[in-house]
């Protein structure tokens, strides 16, 4: 007795599988995925960034002392201030593409649905993808749009970080954060890889977060001075630390088709299902990002 596959399973697994692995998308601003129908590589999503304004004060003056002259303030002729409105776009630029297939025999033998164990297995690895597209897209397809002053290192090729621990190192990406954005880094996220991570736990700043003692226990740092902690092996080889505010990187990212299809040359199903997807670093929100370039 043939098989019956259900592509509906096998996605549904696989976004599941997707949404509860994630790292770093779990903090991306993916509301462009709710709110439009991306088809296929090429299509394009055009934002227009608001303005940005900077003032000064100016003093309203008192009447004059001796000469009776009247004094100035608001009421008179006010001198207009241009608005400029920039248009940025984000493109979906690459995709992957995966077939599998199952035989009948693999089926009926097997005690378990395959094609939710191929659905949960493909989600694990499309997740370690999707991160890494999403590290690259601050630390290489998007670093020219994130301002200089944004990028810390402790060594070449400029030494501007002063502290020499790893908790003197978060405190300066936090300065540079508030600088840059001119709002607090409260709900901001660090990844650090898990060489920093463990050193953060060792350098004795658990007192200071809001695990408390307990973290010692768990090893669950929790949040520091407002910032969320978030491990990832997604920084291991390279040794980067990013502080960024949520839904700083945009990314749009769909699985636009999914089918199971009887072979044409034996008996067996393949499993089969095409990915979409596109990044971008708005230029106003890459002041809130971050990087530390450490040397180990």
């Amino acid at each position: 007795m043939a098989t019956t596959f259900s592509p509906v399973l096998f996605s549904a697994e696989t976004v599941k599988t997707f949404d509860r692995d994630t790292v770093f998308m779990a903090y991306a601003d993916r509301s462009f995925d709710r709110s439009t129908k991306i088809k296929s590589t090429g299509d394009s999503i055009h934002v227009q960034t608001a303005p940005s304004y900077t003032f000064t004060a100016t003093a309203i003056t008192s009447p004059g002392a001796t000469t009776y002259q009247t004094g100035t303030g608001p009421g008179g002729a006010i001198t207009p201030t241009a608005s400029v409105f920039t248009g940025e776009k984000l493109i979906i630029n690459k995709y992957l593409e995966f077939l599998t297939p199952i035989t009948e025999f693999e089926a009926t033998q097997s005690n378990l649905p395959l094609e939710t164990i191929c659905g949960q297995r493909f989600g694990v690895a499309y997740q370690q993808l999707m991160d890494d597209q999403f590290r690259d897209q601050i630390l290489v397809t998007d670093i020219a749009t994130i301002p200089a002053g944004n990028k810390l290192y402790s060594g070449a090729p400029k030494a501007d970080v002063s502290k020499t621990t790893i908790f003197g190192y978060i405190e300066e990406m936090r300065v540079q954060y508030v600088n840059a954005t001119g709002s607090s880094a409260a709900g901001a996220v660090l990844f650090l890889c898990p060489k920093h991570f463990s050193a953060l736990l060792q350098s004795g700043i658990m007192d200071n977060s809001d695990m408390g003692l307990a973290g010692r226990k768990t090893g669950r740092i929790g949040s520091i001075s407002g910032l969320t902690i978030v491990e990832t092996t997604g920084l291991t080889a390279s040794f980067e630390m990013i502080l960024m505010g949520m839904n700083t990187v945009n990314f749009v990212e769909q699985m636009v088709k999914s089918k199971t299809a009887d072979a044409t040359n034996g008996f067996f199903m393949n499993l089969m299902t095409t990915c979409v997807w596109g990044g971008k670093i708005f230029a106003e929100r890459a002041k809130g990002i971050v990087i530390f370039y450490a040397t180990a």
